[in-house]
């Protein structure tokens, strides 16, 4: 049975208010159409639209599940309910909603974007990758779905695919300063510095206030105290209020006024955009220090000398704490023509969660029998063996798998571990001064910087205690600049191979570096950030102090 005329007649109305942007009175003509009818599917999926679009997602998603349960034949109310569900953080169910859109209409491009973003959150590139193209199939010129396109492949490791995403997303829209920002960021990673400037340019043209790109652009160059980039900067900070936007140019700030001999400027950047940034998420540092004892505890010498493992001899894992050489020392060893640099890869990490559990690490880990250990080292050799493209060793360089070294060598017998040191004091001072893209929670309280590195430290001097030195090799930063030639022969015999003098000219080599020193490795070896932390020593008190207690 039709609604009664009057009914209709408010619904009506509601629709052209909400089409005029007049929510408020919108919504109450909603209600008013629900409290008569509470299964008008109209008013349920209309109403769950304005809550979303007041930020109301909760509410929205009840609505808008409301409205599919009365009505599951409409592609665009999945998609919608997919939407919400998905800042609700409930990415799995948000996935399913999207799927169902599809099914229900295959050219529905926009819930194909959608279903990309929900695959490429739960960590499912590939499948992100696929979705977006179905988008991009289906509406060619579809410039968001070009650039999260370009966002999966650059994540894949396929740069250059991203750049060419990019690109595509800003010729579509060339207004587009994210797609900008992102193809900026992608170019620099290749090392097209350049190229990477003029994109970063060309989005704050389009807008002057985006920190993220002032933040990317700051990596790119070397102020002067006379750059009128600085005051600009200087212009925004004072004006920003959200985290999205003060934090970056906290950080970028920092960096200018370093570069420009501003060291008191730069530190009190610094100093906020870090206190900023550690105020967004809980952390105790004492956490981590315990589980470095439990995984010293737990990997004992009579533990790493159990048989079993994987004997394949591909990997190469090169760890240590962020900002200690570890992307140099990959990028020397990339540029021989028998390895491959792959990056900092998050296999390890999953195929152990995958095996023990989210907890079973370290006690569970340490208890694998034999087939176990095999079967995991299989695992993770085979997930890498992807990466080797016919090479002889190929390159994990994740620093944090510093905590799984016994583990490594329990499943992987034959891999070697390459521990990256440099100085404390420079090491936590280029960590203090970065705002890092992954989780590095200890990175921003400089007194919780010292506490971490005296528990890491503790924990590698454990690993070099049982491990056997054929497997695990220290390299200090300091004697990689000091003399490369020795070092670089040092680091190739080590991992079985013959020396090739292209590892002298890891700066020309060619590959994505996607790290926080990707600019650095981009030059030729030089010593000016050996001793660094000495001219700012009142200001890095509180980690000079932590380093040093008892």
């Amino acid at each position: 049975m039709p609604p009664p005329a009057d009914l209709a007649a408010t619904l009506q109305a509601a629709v052209r208010r909400h089409q005029a942007g007049e929510l408020a009175p919108a919504e109450a003509l909603y209600r008013e159409v629900l409290a008569r009818d509470p299964g008008n599917f109209d008013s349920l999926r209309l109403l769950g639209l304005i809550a979303a679009q007041t930020g109301r997602n909760a509410e929205a998603a009840d609505l808008i599940g409301r409205a599919v349960a009365v009505n599951a034949g409409v592609a665009e109310t999945h998609n919608h309910l997919g939407v919400v569900l998905q800042r609700l953080g409930r990415t799995e169910d948000a996935a399913g909603a999207y799927e169902r859109a599809v099914a229900l209409n295959p050219r529905l491009a926009e819930a194909y974007n959608n279903l990309g973003a929900a695959r490429r959150e739960l960590g499912r590139l590939d499948a992100a990758v696929n979705a977006y193209g179905r988008a991009i199939g289906l509406k060619p010129d579809y410039a968001e779905a070009h650039n999260n396109l370009g966002v999966a492949l650059r994540e894949l490791g396929r740069t250059d695919d991203a750049v060419q995403a990019f690109e595509r997303a800003v010729t579509h829209r060339p207004g587009y300063a994210k797609a900008l920002i992102n193809l900026g960021v992608a170019l620099q990673e290749l090392g097209r510095n350049n190229e990477a400037l003029s994109a970063l340019d060309r989005a704050l043209r389009i807008d002057r206030s985006l920190a993220v790109a002032w933040h990317a652009r700051s990596d790119l160059k070397r102020f002067t105290a006379d750059d009128p980039d600085l005051a600009d900067m200087e212009a925004l900070f004072a004006e920003a209020s959200a985290d999205d936007d003060r934090i970056p140019l906290a950080f970028a700030l920092g960096k200018a006024w370093l570069d420009a001999g501003e060291a008191e400027r730069a530190f009190d950047r610094l100093d906020a955009g870090n206190r900023w940034k550690r105020a967004t998420f809980a952390y105790a540092v004492e956490a981590d220090v315990a589980l470095f004892e439990r995984i010293a505890a737990a990997f004992s010498a009579d533990v790493l000398a159990a048989d079993g493992g994987y004997d394949g001899d591909l990997p190469v894992f090169v760890v240590g704490m962020p900002r200690s050489g570890t992307t140099l020392i990959e990028q020397i060893l990339a540029s021989h023509p028998d390895v491959h640099g792959a990056g900092e890869l998050g296999v390890l990490e999953g195929v152990i969660g995958d095996a023990v559990g989210a907890d079973g690490f370290p006690e569970r880990a340490a208890a694998l029998s034999a087939a176990q250990a095999h079967a995991l080292g299989r695992a993770y050799a085979d997930n890498v063996g992807r990466y080797a493209q016919g090479r002889r060793r190929v390159i994990d360089k994740m620093p944090s798998n510093f905590r799984y070294a016994g583990l490594i060598h329990r499943i992987l017998p034959n891999a070697r571990i390459i521990h990256c040191r440099r100085d404390p004091r420079d090491t936590s001072l280029s960590c203090y001064s970065k705002l890092f893209t992954g989780a590095q929670p200890f990175a921003y309280d400089l007194a919780e910087l010292g506490r971490y590195h005296r528990g890491y430290e503790r924990l590698m001097d454990h690993w070099r205690a049982v491990l056997p030195p054929e497997c695990f090799l220290d390299v200090d930063y300091e004697d990689v600049v000091g003399d490369l030639e020795a070092q670089a022969r040092r680091l190739a015999a080590f991992c079985g191979l013959d020396w090739n003098a292209a590892c002298l000219d890891f700066h020309a080599t060619a590959r994505a570096v996607r790290t926080a020193s990707a600019a650095q490795v981009r030059k030729p070896i030089y010593t000016g950030s050996v001793g660094r932390w000495k001219a700012y020593t009142l200001r890095l008190k509180p980690l000079l102090d932590a380093l040093t207690a008892p």
